[in-house]
């Protein structure tokens, strides 16, 4: 059976074609979740399975417990050119520190590949 990360990849690419994604990889305790480390790929096929996608998120060289992928299209559809991906990778990073809710606006995963959701926790 494919990963939550497979299905998805797999209907992404179906709606949009190639795309830029934008990754956020995260620690994750009972009521936090902590961005560690992030970067964007250009992504042109659907063919990435669950256990490669982890194998590049662990070359970053940092424990995580969660990874967010964020879409990004050109205006005519397509990747981002870098330039515009740079930036948008800034944008994103801001978004998810100011408010882990950002998170649900992507697709969030744990280490297994399963889809995950932020909820509010009442402290």
């Amino acid at each position: 059976m494919k990963a939550d990360f497979e299905q998805w990849l797999s209907a992404q690419f179906a709606d949009t074609g190639p795309f830029t994604v934008f990754i956020v990889l995260v620690r994750i305790t009972d009521d936090e979740i902590v961005p560690l480390k992030s970067s964007y790929a250009h992504l042109i096929g659907d063919g990435m399975t669950w256990r490669e996608m982890q194998g590049l998120l662990d070359r970053a060289g940092t424990t995580w417990d969660g990874v967010a992928f964020f879409v990004g299209l050109g205006p005519a559809g397509g990747p981002l050119p870098d330039a515009a991906a740079a930036r948008k990778l800034r944008e994103v990073e801001a978004d998810v520190k100011a408010d882990p809710l950002v998170f649900n606006r992507g697709r969030f995963f744990d280490r297994a590949g399963r889809h995950l959701r932020v909820d509010e926790v009442a402290r």
